[in-house]
C-alpha cells in the first residue's frame, strides 16, 4: 500500500503533463484509445472471473483473475515499448498519445488491483 499512493501521484502528474490539447490530432486519439482499450478489457474480464469465483463460494483470488492482471501489466509494458519506438521515429504527436493511454492503463492497473485484493477478502 506504501507503494500505490506514491505511484498514483506520479500517475496522475504523467497524466497531467501528457493530456492532449483542446483539439488533439487524430493519431493521438487513436493511440489514446489503442493503448486505454485493451487494458481496460482485460480488467473487466480479471474482476469478472473474481466476482464468478466469490460466487461459488471461495474466498481467495482465483489464478485466472491473477492471469488477467498479469496481462493488464504486460499490456501497458508493451504500450511503453511502442512509446519508446514512435520517441525514436520523431513522431511526437503519436508518442504523447500513447504516453498519455499509459498513464491511464496503469491507473486502470492501480484500481484492478484494489478492487481484485477487495473481492478476495485479504
Amino acid at each position: 500500500m506504501t507503494i500505490i499512493i506514491p505511484l498514483i501521484i506520479v500517475t496522475v502528474v504523467l497524466a497531467w503533463i501528457l493530456r492532449p490539447g483542446k483539439i488533439p490530432a487524430k493519431s493521438c486519439k487513436i493511440a489514446i484509445l489503442a493503448t486505454t482499450i485493451p487494458p481496460l478489457a482485460a480488467a473487466m474480464v480479471a474482476i469478472i472471473f473474481q466476482v464468478v469465483h466469490n460466487l461459488y463460494g471461495l474466498i481467495s483470488v482465483s489464478d485466472i483473475s491473477n492471469t488477467c492482471f498479469i496481462v493488464t501489466i504486460c499490456l501497458v509494458g508493451g504500450s511503453i515499448l511502442a512509446a519508446v519506438v514512435f520517441v525514436i521515429a520523431r513522431n511526437w504527436e503519436i508518442a504523447k498519445g500513447i504516453g498519455f493511454g499509459i498513464c491511464m492503463g496503469v491507473l486502470i492497473s492501480v484500481i484492478e488491483l484494489a478492487v481484485l485484493e477487495w473481492l478476495a477478502g485479504v
